[in-house]
């Protein structure tokens, strides 16, 4: 049964056209979108609505701003598409209360509206919405901004998708892998000692201690890791907690770092290839004392990690030209690729098959989050079996906060 609205339909209650409302959500409606559409002026909603209805979707209408919201919620379209003037809640109230609710803050979201001023234009564009569409306009113009809407919505969609995969992927492998290996040691030098602590000379007994203290670091690691990454996360949605962060800046960052560099590279026997070049002084940087020591401490690891001992690593500490400062760490290293480097996120180990590198890829991910809050860049160059820069820059200046 084909629905169409009448001037007291549009005006009394939100009609489904395509389907009756019990015909909703059965079997042969998932293969077609639907589309809310919100229009105060009943003429203009039935063109609207027929023209859809002739192109094979599915079409819920509402009259204003407060109607629309709750047919939203409730059926959760593909796609709105929203006049700006209207009684009760407008297209921008309405756009403002579908962005807070999680099931609905990521539905596209089109303005068409009779206001074609420059300004009205990008104030919409500006809020986040996906298109804006001047009044009047055809069908064929209707119908084919909604397809690409729809299209390159399909697309980011697949694109979590794949994200959100290749996440699980990663977790699956790294995450028991990461816990059971030092967990393991831990035990098997645990049990040694109960079984044989008479037997055990010396050297057994500091063989013991020393594989429990690297395994204990490994997990040490590992926590703080996770732990930092879900504390930035809550910063970066928090503006008072984000404003915090610049209560603390670090004075001469040669001293802060120059400590705590050589007992890393003691750790793995590197200090001999380890160079560091200094022309900031006692500059004040931007960023709190133990943000920069957490990344330089993890592009240090890293560059340990993917290099071999013998080869040269250096740590320079500059000014840019254009009013940064600059932090950059070389390596000749296995090097990464560009793919490889567009894809630094949480949870992404590059090449762990092969290499079986410790680690479950949140370092990279930690410093590119902590620079992102302070306003800084990251800079990658790389090319596979030459090396390795990763530049930090950082602004000289820290942002005013209202």
């Amino acid at each position: 049964m084909i629905q169409v609205s009448s001037r007291s339909d549009a005006s009394s209650s939100p009609i489904l056209f395509g389907y009756t409302h019990s015909q909703f959500g059965q079997t042969d409606q998932k293969f077609m979108e639907t589309i809310l559409v919100v229009e105060d002026s009943p003429i203009v909603l039935q063109s609207i609505v027929e023209s859809l209805r002739f192109n094979s979707y599915n079409v819920i209408s509402a009259v204003n701003g407060l109607e629309a919201a709750e047919l939203a919620k409730q059926f959760l379209p593909d796609i709105i598409i929203s006049d700006i003037m209207m009684d009760g809640m407008d297209g921008y109230g309405l756009f403002n209360e579908l962005r807070k609710d999680p099931k609905t803050a990521l539905i596209p979201f089109l303005f068409m509206s009779a206001k074609t001023d420059f300004d009205d234009i990008r104030f919409a564009m500006n809020m986040g919405a996906d298109d804006y569409i001047p009044k009047p306009f055809t069908p064929t113009t209707l119908i084919s901004t909604i397809k690409t809407r729809l299209q390159k919505h399909s697309l980011m969609q697949a694109a979590v998708n794949d994200k959100i995969k290749q996440l699980t992927e990663n977790l699956a492998y790294a995450m028991p892998h990461e816990l059971r290996t030092p967990m393991t040691a831990i035990m098997g030098c645990s049990d040694l000692i109960k079984r044989n602590l008479d037997p055990l000379n010396i050297e057994e007994v500091m063989l013991c201690s020393e594989m429990i203290d690297t395994s204990v670091r490994r997990l040490y690691r590992l926590i703080e890791q996770f732990n930092h990454y879900a504390q930035l996360t809550l910063i970066e949605s928090n503006p008072a907690e984000h404003q915090k962060l610049y209560k603390q800046l670090t004075s001469n960052p040669y001293e802060v770092l120059n400590e705590f560099v050589y007992e890393e590279l003691q750790r793995y026997e590197r200090a001999e290839d380890f160079t560091m070049e200094d022309s900031l002084g006692d500059a004040i940087v931007p960023i709190k004392p133990y943000y920069l020591d957490l990344i330089v401490r993890e592009l240090l690891t890293n560059a340990i990690k993917f290099s071999q001992r013998g080869t040269p690593i250096k740590l320079i500490l500059s000014k840019t030209r254009d009013k940064w400062y600059s932090i950059a760490l070389h390596d000749k290293g296995r090097g990464i690729s560009r793919s490889q480097i567009r894809n630094i996120e949480a949870f992404t180990q590059f090449d762990r098959q092969q290499y079986e590198q410790q680690g479950v890829g949140l370092g990279l991910a930690l410093v590119k989050k902590i620079i992102h809050l302070y306003g800084g860049k990251l800079n990658v160059q790389s090319e596979p079996e030459l090396g390795t820069t990763m530049q930090i820059l950082l602004p000289i200046e820290a942002p005013l906060f209202e």
